[in-house]
């Protein structure tokens, strides 16, 4: 089935029932003509389109803003998923000021929440930290819960330790271990064990020899302390408490005793306690209280606080003992009960419970975190922007980068400017490669008229849908100015006939083929002193691209290059048959159908990975020739990929961790579409900040990511 007969099919299911209203198509290209032709019995009352308003395509007008209110049809946008959003933006007020519905191709309502969250009136979303400061105020003796209070792991749950340790010993030789499930078991038939006797009883057991436990024992101490981390804020108040002259002493039920624990605690910043009770060394818990009792008798006072995540360990029990209470949330209920509580729904391997511990971390380090939003993530900074929804992206997109050009033997990755800025910085954060890598400065501008060398190529530019006049075509494809007096300079390109387009390009040949042999003097005089052109197995980094630089710089070099995208448009198999050369993380995004995020969104995260440089012209004797521009936001947008490489930082102590870490770019992809679905807020001083254009095809600037 073709994308055209695919479009049809999904637009005649989903509005059968409506074929007797009148429908409005937003969109001028093949797919709506498909529809039109196609969807037999509709009533299609006209068209949309921001630039041809008046004319007419397939005998139907395209209509002013205006005609669409007074004839209130269902609109339906014919666009891929990546600038439905941004059409959508523009003509929402007609849905919601006029109750003109809007529709995407398959029926799908727009600007409608995905799904709604309904844990904003919990209690908890009233308890501020002023509220435990005060309480620790009013008391003599302060106690606090170790782990999920204090410190935290980065993992989503403790057990996951036992599955960290489990694949380790697998790569150690110890197949087939099942490690988590017989730690578990021997844990459960002991009360209040060290894990020393946990050992001795996994080691009964299961008839495991004395020399091996201890080696797993050592494992298991040494990834404990590895996924250990402080709870910032917590610690922040354990401190306050020390400042106020308190008692402060730290009680936990356990199985590390108080030996290892103290290296845990001073590892997270945790010093200076007038106590330390672990249930192992005793042979009491918080759970039955007895811990509780034990600590009363070392402090003998007359007012008590103390403070935990555990509903009946540190509170009920606690109480029960004669202590006053303060419960605050673990990292992982903060996000169960938060928007965000989605991500936990299917998560399916370690990996993803990893990737997810890590973001618990950082978004809920302080318990008070999510108090402002009742439950809503506030993205309020550009680094938390990159830190908690873009790093996962990138970070895995880099994994699976690597991968491929390992698999693919290449010694040199080229990283074209400017979407190849971040992914250098990443891949150097991230270390030795089997492949090296270069960052240089190109443009589909430059490194095409660099390549011209026949009238084939020019045609080919000429053919490319252009949204300025013929004048403007010349100078921004081809760097050459309209003569003087020359008539059609100012006439509009969309619409006119291809042959005319070529007709007009070609009276220009003899000064392109000047332009281009000049520019290609200069650009491969630059390429040399980059060490790019040498006799290495290449490949060729572009982000969400048709490719054209990938295209020309195969002319340039002469040679054949491979491809590996983030993800590819139609352009590789309809203009430039690449699509053998080229590999993509997230597939086709021009393909109807796809419904990944970065399909979606991707506009807005080419916005990211620039290096603070204008869109490069061409190179000129040693210099850059830059485009004009006019946004000053490289500040802010360098401030985002700080904060996917702080991501990066994170997950690399874990992946160290945890051998054979398996492709996690779907579970990367839905926890990026988080941002769009309601899940967080993000200010609006960061959203106005992303903005793109495209002199390449006469695109003006615009804001790609609007609330």
């Amino acid at each position: 089935m073709s994308e055209q007969e695919y479009v049809v099919q999904q637009f005649q299911k989903a509005f059968l029932n409506w074929r007797e209203e009148p429908f409005v198509l937003y969109g001028l290209g093949k797919n709506t003509e498909a529809i039109l032709q196609g969807a037999k019995g509709y009533q299609f009352a006209g068209l949309m389109d921001a630039k041809n308003v008046g004319n007419k395509f397939w005998g139907l007008k395209v209509l002013s803003d205006q005609e669409v209110l007074e004839l209130k049809p269902r609109v339906v946008i014919i666009a891929r998923e990546s600038i439905v959003p941004v059409i959508y933006q523009r003509i929402a007020y007609m849905q919601e000021k006029h109750d003109i519905p809007i529709y995407n191709f398959r029926g799908e309502l727009l600007g409608q929440k995905e799904r709604k969250y309904s844990n904003q009136n919990l209690p908890y979303w009233n308890i501020a930290e002023a509220d435990l400061r005060n309480a620790i105020d009013s008391h003599e003796y302060i106690s606090f819960d170790i782990f999920d209070t204090l410190i935290m792991r980065k993992v989503l749950e403790p057990t996951d330790v036992f599955d960290i340790v489990e694949r380790l010993l697998e790569e150690k030789g110890f197949e087939n271990n099942r490690f988590r499930e017989r730690r578990v078991s021997a844990e459960e038939a002991l009360k209040y064990p060290a894990i020393g006797q946990i050992y001795e009883e996994l080691g009964k057991r299961y008839n495991i020899s004395e020399e091996i436990l201890c080696q797993w024992m050592q494992l298991e101490t040494m990834v404990e302390s590895r996924v250990l981390v402080p709870r910032g804020k917590m610690i922040e108040l354990y401190r306050y408490a020390l400042d106020q002259g308190k008692k402060v002493f730290l009680i936990s039920d356990m199985y590390f005793p108080e030996k290892e624990m103290e290296g845990f605690l001073r590892k997270c910043g945790v010093e200076d306690w007038d106590g330390l009770f672990v249930s192992c060394d005793y042979g009491r818990g918080k759970s039955d209280g007895g811990l509780f009792g034990v600590y009363r008798q070392h402090a003998a006072g007359e007012k008590y606080l103390h403070i935990g995540d555990n509903r009946r360990s540190d509170g009920e029990m606690a109480r029960e003992y004669g202590l006053d209470t303060f419960q605050i949330y673990s990292g992982y209920e903060m996000w169960m009960a938060s928007a965000m509580q989605t991500t936990l729904a299917h998560v399916e391997s370690l990996e993803q419970r990893c990737i997810l511990g890590n973001l618990i971390w950082r978004c809920c380090e302080n318990p008070f975190a999510m108090q402002k939003g009742k439950g809503v993530l506030a993205v309020d900074s550009p680094e938390k922007l990159g830190e908690l929804f873009l790093g996962v992206l990138f970070d895995e997109f880099v994994g699976w980068l690597a991968g491929e050009l390992e698999g693919k033997e290449i010694e040199q990755l080229l990283l074209p400017a400017r979407d190849g800025f971040l992914i250098e910085q990443m891949l150097i954060q991230q270390g030795v490669q089997s492949f090296g890598h270069i960052y240089f400065k190109t443009s589909r501008r430059a490194v095409s008229v660099a390549a011209i060398q026949s009238t084939e190529d020019i045609l080919l530019l000429a053919e490319r849908g252009f949204q300025g006049t013929y004048g403007e075509l010349l100078q921004r494809r081809y760097g050459v100015n309209p003569r003087p007096g020359d008539v059609l300079q100012n006439r509009k390109v969309k619409g006119a006939p291809v042959y005319d387009i070529r007709e007009y390009v070609l009276s220009y040949e003899e000064e392109i083929f000047l332009q281009a042999e000049q520019e290609r003097c200069d650009y491969l005089a630059y390429l040399r002193s980059l060490g790019l052109l040498n006799e290495k197995k290449q490949a060729i980094f572009d982000f969400v691209a048709g490719g054209t630089v990938q295209y020309f710089m195969q002319k340039l070099l002469n040679e054949r290059l491979a491809g590996v995208y983030f993800a590819t448009m139609n352009h590789p198999v309809e203009r430039y048959h690449l699509e053998e050369d080229i590999v993509s993380a997230y597939g086709n995004i021009c393909s109807y159908g796809v419904e990944n995020q970065v399909a979606k969104h991707y506009l807005f995260l080419e916005t990211i990975m620039v290096d603070g440089y204008p869109t490069l012209n061409h190179v000129e004797s040693d210099k850059f020739i830059y485009e004009k521009d006019e946004k000053d936001s490289f500040s802010v947008v360098q401030k985002v990929q700080q904060g996917i490489l702080r991501y990066q930082r994170d997950m690399m102590e874990i992946k160290e961790l945890i051998p054979c870490w398996k492709d996690q770019r779907d579970f990367a992809d839905q926890l990026f579409g988080m941002l769009f679905d309601g899940g967080c807020q993000v200010s609006e001083d960061i959203r106005q900040v992303f903005t793109n254009d495209d002199v390449f095809d006469g695109v003006e600037a615009y804001q790609v990511w609007k609330g």
